[in-house]
């Protein structure tokens, strides 16, 4: 059995007042989503507020929440710079250090100007070389096509049978092309672990055969676990009411934009007791009045 495998929260960083992030708080839900099922976590996400903590925020987060689940499950840690060499070689060291497992190579930004297209051998080649520099397995990241940083199945395929890759995120929202890059991905590793990263399509994903997820959605763990399980279960009628019973909450947290996906999931855990506050870095905001009360209408069916 693959050791990533599961409903991996991509868990959020809890805020005070001030906006310094609340460690103990971090901890505490991590200990809680591993009590409801979690099979492990994507710590320092885009849910996390990566490109926004420091780097000693981004190392306290990895230990904090090693140290609130012990070696129980796997941690796969976000790692988005601009470009290679010494800086993120160290910040790979560092993570592995913390008590990271792997880490998840988000796409530098200047891909979405046209590399897949004009340059995907200087793309491969960008991967190969970022491997190479962690001591721990990496992961890469599929897009969706709204942030031309979706890659090409061609390129997808060189990159997914690199030295050290070990997984890959897959949040390309459109049921046809996840499951033709599922496919191919297949064929040329099998040994690839695929996580669905759409939070409002994952019956589908899971359906098609995703070895697990990791989305901001599963910070409320249960729903989503019972989702999944329903799939492996092979219950086509159990599988379908559990992604019917999830639909309101996703939609109300995770319709567009996505600009506004990681304030109002901070939100929802705030209106459930899971974290005291909703506070978020600039530049995004808390949630608006009427995301607030869209979520509010459907909370409670999610919680004990």
């Amino acid at each position: 059995m693959k050791k990533f495998r599961g409903v991996f929260p991509a868990i959020v960083a809890p805020q005070d007042d001030k906006n310094e992030i609340l460690f103990d708080v971090m901890g505490d839900l991590a200990k809680r989503q591993v009590a409801d099922g979690a099979g492990g976590f994507l710590v320092n996400g885009h849910t996390g507020e990566l490109s926004l903590l420091s780097g000693d925020e981004r190392r306290e987060a990895i230990k904090t929440v090693r140290a609130a689940v012990g070696g129980a499950v796997p941690i796969l840690a976000g790692i988005h710079t601009q470009g290679l060499g010494a800086k993120f070689a160290a910040q790979c060291e560092s993570a592995a250090e913390c008590g990271a497992d792997a880490i998840l190579m988000f796409s530098p930004f200047s891909f979405a100007r046209g590399a897949f297209q004009y340059a995907p051998e200087a793309v491969v080649d960008y991967y190969r070389q970022a491997a190479a520099l962690t001591p721990i397995p990496m992961w890469f990241m599929q897009y969706r096509p709204q942030t031309n940083l979706m890659m090409p199945r061609h390129v997808l395929k060189q990159i997914a049978t690199l030295p050290n890759i070990g997984g890959i995120k897959q949040e390309v929202e459109d049921d046809i092309e996840y499951e033709r890059d599922l496919v191919a991905l297949r064929e040329v590793n099998p040994d690839l672990t695929i996580f669905a990263a759409t939070d409002c399509g994952l019956f589908g994903n899971y359906a098609l055969g995703a070895d697990g997820c990791t989305i901001g959605l599963a910070n409320f763990v249960k729903p989503v676990k019972k989702l999944q399980d329903a799939v492996w279960a092979n219950d086509l009628k159990a599988a379908r009411k559990a992604s019917l019973d999830l639909m309101p909450l996703s939609d109300a947290i995770y319709g567009r934009p996505s600009y506004r996906w990681s304030s109002r999931l901070k939100y929802a855990l705030h209106a459930a007791g899971f974290i005291p506050t909703a506070n978020i870095r600039t530049p995004l905001f808390p949630a608006r009045a009427e995301e607030r009360k869209a979520i509010d209408a459907v909370l409670s069916a999610y919680l004990d």
